[in-house]
């Protein structure tokens, strides 16, 4: 962390993953001769100097990402002009690498562009003309809550255009001022001189040009740009030389009489700290990763087959009642329903070895219908046309039935040489014929009546 700079400091990250050697990258807005500057690091009420210290420019530049809010126009003229102004504005934004958003500020209505681009920013732009907004803070406002906070070292900044002199809603700067400063956000305010302008610059940390002079804009430019200009890193051994795995808090001081520059910041040295920072090493977490891994799967591998000899002698014992029981339990089924259900599943039921070894009793039909009856006395025919019908809720089926109570796949009717048998397809609540439950296969006969939930089906045969 910062704890104080001159303007045109801004510290952006501190490394002490080298600890004792220690990086810390900033940005300023002046070129930095290396020469003449004094290093000091102090440790509660003691201050040391260090040896040596070297300066490094990073090669890339920093991306500036701007956030315009500006008002709409009267004539043909202020139109050109405040399009000319989003458009240098946006142009120092891309230079950088950065993004820029723009707004129209509006009373009453909302007009904003996502990332916006200076090409589109001329003549043909299609500038929503509004009348002057009276509140324009609330503008402000509703224009800050679409801007997400700020959680990286990049410069994000505000930009606020006002012809107003007077704010009507000046009552809400220092809330505004608060809001801005919660996202981290830096301010520049593109207004008249006047106490409102001046006060939420000064609020908000921010920036105030007098938007009637034309240095304003000279000024205004150059310190964008300056944002964008590499950063700079300072590198140095630390006097203290302390251990990464106790918890210290050291604070710096960078001075340069010559050039007038004075910085002092504060950083942590932790156990809790010093793992993040080891961890979030790639050359250290990636080959950790690799050998954690490969343990745990030499580990599964070893215990793949692995059983204790009690448990195994237990498991033999109690086997057997276990499987009479459940052969008990399949040869009780066997003679109720005549299938298993290893059998069920490759629909080879009773009516199959039925006609293989002996005639079914029964009449024959050669056509055959399910009337299916509702409250109001009315009745729809389903003719069994097919060797098999199915009976259930499910769609698949052939008759499909609109009752919770009945299972997806409930019963089927099976047709072998003119006789209907009904199968029960081991369903919870169970088929009924003529008032009985199904107990095993039967053949249909005319007049039957089947209950299959709250279901009547009424067997016709001719």
């Amino acid at each position: 962390m910062a704890l104080s700079a001159d303007p045109g400091f801004k510290l952006r990250t501190v490394d002490t993953r080298s600890y004792p050697e220690v990086k810390i990258r900033f940005h300023s807005n002046n070129n930095i001769e290396p020469k003449g500057f004094v290093l000091s690091e102090q440790l509660d009420l003691n201050a040391r100097l260090t040896e040596s210290l070297r300066f490094e420019a990073f090669e890339s530049k920093n991306p500036v990402h701007l956030y315009i809010s500006i008002p709409s126009y009267t004539n043909a003229e202020d139109r050109r002009w405040i399009i000319q102004l989003a458009n240098q504005l946006v142009k120092i934004s891309e230079n950088t690498g950065g993004n820029s958003k723009l707004q129209i500020q509006s009373d009453e209505n909302k007009h904003s562009y996502e990332r916006i681009r200076s090409q589109t920013l001329d003549i043909s732009f299609p500038f929503p003309k509004e009348p002057v907004p009276i509140y324009p803070i609330r503008n402000w406002e509703n224009f800050l809550d679409g801007i997400p906070k700020n959680q990286s070292t990049e410069d994000h900044i505000l930009v606020f255009v006002s012809f107003a002199p007077e704010w009507q809603d000046r009552f809400e700067i220092p809330e505004l001022a608060k809001r801005i400063k919660d996202k981290n956000l830096q301010l520049i305010v593109l207004a008249p001189s006047s106490l409102e302008a001046t006060k939420l610059a000064s609020y908000a940390n921010g920036r105030h040009y007098n938007i009637s002079k034309s240095d304003s804009y000279a000024d205004l430019f150059s310190y964008l740009r300056a944002l964008g200009l590499p950063d700079y890193e300072l590198v140095y051994i630390s006097p203290w030389k302390l251990s990464k795995w106790k918890s210290n808090f050291i604070s710096g001081s960078l001075n340069s009489v010559d050039q007038g520059i004075h910085f002092e910041f504060q950083y942590e040295l932790s156990f809790f700290r010093s793992l993040y920072l080891k961890l979030s090493d790639p050359l250290f977490f990636f080959p950790v990763s690799l050998f954690l891994i490969f343990l745990c799967l030499a580990a599964l591998y070893y215990l793949r087959g692995y059983e204790e000899p009690s448990q195994k002698l237990i498991s033999i014992e109690n086997s057997e009642p276990d499987f009479s029981q459940r052969k008990e339990e399949l040869q009780v089924y066997d003679r109720m329903y005549g299938e298993t259900m290893e059998r069920a599943a490759r629909d080879r039921e009773i009516a199959l070895a039925i006609a293989e070894k002996a005639t079914l009793p029964g009449t024959s039909y050669s056509y055959a219908v399910l009337m299916q009856r509702d409250g109001n006395h009315n009745s729809e025919q389903f003719q069994l046309q097919f060797e098999e019908v199915t009976i259930g809720s499910w769609e698949s089926n052939h008759l499909v039935l609109d009752d919770p109570t009945v299972a997806g796949l409930h019963a089927k009717i099976k047709n072998r040489k003119g006789k209907y048998i009904l199968f029960d397809c081991v369903s919870k609540t169970g088929v009924y014929l003529n008032g009985k439950k199904l107990l095993r296969p039967k053949v249909l006969h005319n007049l039957d009546e089947i209950q299959i939930g709250k279901t009547t089906l009424s067997f016709r045969g001719r």
